[in-house]
């Protein structure tokens, strides 16, 4: 007969997350099973913040966005990391674009003038139509999972600016990385 022992720590180990610096939470460990809860949650918690923050600041989320690398570790298909992203709008020019490597919050200011305005939705309608043709020529899931999260992006950004927003420098350049990805 044989003797065949299975170690109940290599089929569902014990994972220990980090958070990043300032983020506020607890960093504890969670078996692979629960990993997916423990990683959501603390999401989450970052997503609420965040709309927090806009409250007290005068904003409003207008995007957000929870991602979790999954991996498999043991015989649990788990999360290993999370990503938190928001768009926020703000009414004024005082509040500062904040980034992190996980977590980022984007500050779209007011622009009064109207060509700066129509050359700018003329470029995201352009970037927006590109896209979508090449969406239309992609086979790989993924990426064309990658291209439509990346048009909605556009097409609500392109929603704000016709409302009257325009979109700050520093998207203007995320744009333009948008573009030179995928083309």
């Amino acid at each position: 007969m044989i003797n065949m022992k299975v170690n109940p720590d290599s089929v569902n180990p014990l994972l220990g997350y980090r958070l990043d610096p300032g983020e506020p939470g607890l960093a504890n460990s969670a078996p692979a099973s629960l990993s997916i809860i423990r990683v959501l949650s603390q999401e989450t918690g970052n997503l609420m913040a965040f709309k927090k923050e806009a409250a007290r600041n005068g904003g409003y989320v207008v995007y957000s966005k929870i991602s979790l690398d999954m991996q498999k570790r043991g015989a649990f298909l788990a999360a290993v990391a999370g990503k938190t992203q928001a768009i926020i709008i703000y009414k004024n020019n005082n509040i500062g674009n904040k980034e992190d490597k996980n977590n980022s919050i984007t500050n779209i200011k007011i622009d009064n003038n109207k060509n700066k305005k129509d050359q700018k939705i003329k470029k995201l309608e352009t970037l927006i139509n590109r896209l979508k043709n090449y969406l239309n020529s992609e086979t790989d899931i993924e990426i064309k999972s990658e291209i439509e999260n990346k048009i909605k992006i556009l097409e609500n950004q392109l929603i704000m600016l016709k409302l009257g927003n325009y979109i700050s420098n520093q998207n203007e350049e995320i744009l333009g990385m948008v573009f030179t990805a995928y083309f």
